[in-house]
């Protein structure tokens, strides 16, 4: 005669542990079956991952045409970097990672290296134009300005470029800066004197020479009520307007 076996649980046990983990192990099974079958079954079964795209080629493209074609694709674009090309027009996209063809998730930033143009250029004629023309046409030809000099020129008036140095017409490197020369108009024969009086004697002699005058005779005078070597008095008065090179003779304090 077989014998008979019988398992017995404590029922507060049973409430208390074993119906709780199995629940518990209901649900758990429940969400690893849900994570499985949309992570891996259900791509599987559509062919594709609705978050990854295929990322388009566009090398050669503009730059903002090239911004769009990411964008419809679902992927941003960032500027890497600049740099001179031979063959690309200012503003084409020379590079891209990553590469056309990978496969990436969506919103996926990818990164260009634009170019620059050419990395010669030929120096515009800007002679005769003003010095904001001059600016935008060097602008259009990817150089930039250096230097400004200023100088007296009998047929060239007032704030027109006079030429450019290297000279227009050069083949140049794009990195080297264009210094202009600009007119200040026929060179004038004659001079406001300034006022000097107060000044001291070596700053009196620098504005002497700027407004294109002489220092004349220099005689001293006792006064303790300014410091020495201060301008007491001036030959002619200021804002007479007298020939280039004309004496301008000074009275300078000392104290005996």
């Amino acid at each position: 005669m077989k014998k008979k076996y019988t398992i017995t649980i404590n029922p507060q046990y049973f409430w208390k542990f074993f119906v709780p983990g199995v629940l518990i192990a209901l649900v758990v099974g429940g969400i690893s079956a849900v994570l499985v079958i949309d992570m891996v079954v259900m791509p599987n079964i559509v062919g594709v991952n609705r978050d990854i795209v295929t990322v388009p080629d566009i090398v050669g493209k503009d730059l903002e045409a090239g911004r769009d074609v990411l964008y419809k694709a679902g992927l941003l674009t960032e500027i890497r970097s600049r740099e001179y090309d031979n063959k690309l027009t200012e503003n084409a996209i020379v590079s891209q990672f990553p590469e056309a063809g990978s496969k990436v998730k969506k919103n996926r930033r990818i990164a260009v290296t634009v170019s620059k143009g050419k990395p010669v250029a030929v120096i515009p004629d800007v002679r005769n134009q003003t010095e904001r023309q001059a600016r935008i046409e060097m602008k259009k030809a990817g150089l930039s300005i250096g230097k400004i000099k200023k100088t007296y020129h009998d047929e060239k008036p007032v704030d027109i470029i006079i030429q450019a140095f290297p000279e227009c017409g050069t083949t140049v490197s794009r990195d080297l800066e264009i210094d202009l020369i600009i007119s200040k108009g026929p060179k004038p024969t004659t001079a406001d004197v300034p006022n000097l009086v107060g000044e001291s004697i070596s700053e009196a002699r620098k504005k002497i020479e700027e407004s294109n005058l002489v220092v004349g005779k220099i005689s001293y005078e006792n006064n303790s009520s300014l410091l020495p070597g201060t301008i007491v008095s001036q030959s002619v008065s200021p804002g007479t307007n007298v020939p280039f090179e004309s004496a301008i003779d000074l009275v300078v304090s000392v104290i005996r």
